[in-house]
């Protein structure tokens, strides 16, 4: 055995700080550079630690931490529920009484599924509610968006609002159509979806649009209304756009008022927020897919908003309702339990990484990737995107071509200014390795020639790993 071990310690290639020093050198202009690299087995060669104690914004590489913090807290099959109350008896087709639908943030919850609920009503042959329809959003307290979110954002889908209240993933789908020269654009939303939308945009050639700094312009406004202004290219037929709900509630109750006329129920009272107090008694439930279901979906979409409702939702387990707040304290004491990881300097305003406020070390991460990697069976583990493959990292410039293609396992994430990757390699030498890039302070043009400095960056000091790891 000493002999096997001298004999591979002998034909190990002898790697030089100087090299990787080097391509690190060449980031981008201004940027930050942290970088770990460390090996699963004890005979590989190569082992990276630069600057992995600077706090870093982790951006989406921050759902490593929020999943499994939530595979380990809640289970992998756990399921958000929302549930059907009544209050009341009833009279041949009248109900005197109220009724009342308790939502505990599922972020797949579906129309449909709403729609089922209130079926119940009509299977008993109810056709007139003598009383209200109310609706308990008290699982969560406090915003449904964190402290970090840019307000330019708030109008699109992937910065929807995490809310107990969440119907098709708080997003309206719509569009903006070329009608041709010197004829604003048309604009189009479906005429079921519960939003108000004004349009005065401009179909310009790409040339004016850059001449006069014109672009697509959100305006949220109270409720859910939109106004949207400025430019479009010529060189688009149409346009898809994603609203973000804004007022989570508002559009509950217009979809649940759309449901009961449906149905051809008759709504005496209103339909209102409200709580569960006094005798109330469940009639029917419709469930979330299980938690290994919607991590897979967090892990290789990038989904902020499961993220941010399993997030939230940790902070509940305390029997006070979820917040941003309470989720952050729940999953550094999840993660500190299990893995021994100590987080108590890291801020998370967040499950998703969208904050631009989150700050996290690298080593932080490398830290956890070796805890998940000795429990394998973890979704958080078995699910990450494979370069060139699948998940975010299908068409990750970087990565996606020989000999990266499908030797990296890992999560990306991006927000202004920085760009993170953190998983596992598989090197020319078969080894597997913990990998962690995190890459701030990112200021680049935003026309400039393919592949950009950053790719061209990010694919050298990964090419070097892998010969060299």
């Amino acid at each position: 055995m000493l002999l096997r071990v001298i004999i591979l310690l002998i034909l190990a290639p002898v790697v030089h700080a100087s090299e990787w020093k080097s391509l690190i050198d060449q980031a981008p202009e201004g940027s930050q550079v942290a970088l770990v690299v460390e090996p699963l087995s004890a005979s590989a060669p190569l082992q990276i630690h630069y600057r992995d104690d600077r706090f870093l914004p982790p951006a989406s590489t921050l759902k490593l931490f929020t999943a499994t913090a939530a595979e380990l807290a809640l289970g992998r099959d756990y399921r958000f529920a929302t549930r059907l109350w009544q209050r009341g008896q009833q009279k041949g087709g009248q109900w005197n009484g109220d009724w009342l639908l308790q939502f505990s943030g599922a972020p797949d919850l579906t129309r449909q599924q709403l729609a089922d609920l209130l079926d119940v009503l009509r299977q008993r042959n109810i056709r007139e509610i003598k009383g209200d329809l109310l609706l308990d959003t008290r699982h969560f307290s406090g915003f449904d968006r964190a402290i970090g979110w840019p307000w330019n954002n708030l109008g699109v889908c992937y910065s929807a609002p995490a809310a107990a209240l969440t119907l098709e993933g708080n997003c309206v789908a719509a569009s903006l159509t070329n009608r041709g020269p010197q004829r604003p654009a048309r604009f189009y939303v479906p005429p079921h979806q519960p939003v108000e939308v004004t349009a005065d945009v401009e179909v310009v050639t790409p040339r004016q649009m850059d001449d006069r700094l014109c672009t697509l312009e959100s305006r949220v406004g109270p409720g859910n209304r939109y106004q949207l202004s400025g430019c479009m290219s010529n060189q688009r037929e149409v346009l898809p756009l994603n609203f973000a709900i804004n007022d989570p509630v508002a559009y509950g109750k217009a979809l649940v008022q759309q449901e009961l006329k449906r149905l051809g129920i008759v709504l005496r009272g209103e339909v209102k927020t409200g709580t569960r107090e006094g005798d109330w008694q469940q009639v029917a439930e419709v469930y979330s897919a299980p938690l290994e279901q919607l991590l897979t979906t967090m892990l290789q979409d990038s989904d902020n908003l499961i993220a941010d409702l399993v997030f939230k939702n940790l902070g509940s387990l305390t029997g006070q309702p979820g917040s941003f707040a309470r989720g952050e304290r729940q999953l550094k004491e999840v993660i500190n339990q299990h893995t021994g990881i100590d987080m108590t300097l890291a801020r998370l305003e967040d499950g998703s990484g969208l904050s631009r406020d989150n700050l996290v070390q690298a080593r932080q991460l490398a830290g956890l990737l070796q805890w998940l990697a000795r429990h394998p069976e973890m979704v958080t583990h078995e699910v990450l995107p494979v370069s060139g493959q699948n998940g975010t990292l299908k068409y990750r410039r970087s990565t996606r071509q020989p000999p990266l293609k499908g030797a990296i396992q890992a999560k990306s994430g991006t927000v202004n200014g920085t760009r993170n990757l953190a998983g596992y390699m598989d090197t020319a030498s078969g080894e597997r390795y913990v990998f962690v890039l995190m890459i701030s302070g990112l200021s680049l043009p935003e026309k400039m020639p393919r592949p950009t400095p950053l790719t061209r960056f990010e694919r050298a000091l990964l090419e070097w790993i892998h010969a060299n790891g």
